[in-house]
């Protein structure tokens, strides 16, 4: 092995530590606008939240569904917020 394979492979090497560091740096960066969860931050759902796509795409019908109940649900609070003002 010649002395300038040693050479390179050193270069890759560093090459190599240096692209690792700047992806590392970028998921910071990433993670800091709320774009991926990466070091500091874990996601709050469970594993279950990755088919939520794949049941929308195949059910369509119930993403109406859920719509419906979050509306009657924010009208009742409403409605309940309103009753615990003060009385004239």
């Amino acid at each position: 092995m010649a002395w300038w394979h040693g050479l390179l492979w050193g270069l890759v090497l560093a090459a190599s530590a240096a692209a690792l560091y700047g992806l590392h740096r970028l998921c910071l960066w990433l993670e800091r606008r709320g774009w991926l969860y990466y070091l500091h931050k874990s996601p709050g759902g469970s594993s279950a939240g990755c088919f939520v796509a794949l049941q929308k795409a195949l059910e369509p019908q119930a993403r109406h569904v859920l719509h419906v109940k979050e509306e009657k649900r924010r009208h009742s609070e409403d409605e309940a917020a309103g009753e615990e003002g003060p009385a004239p």
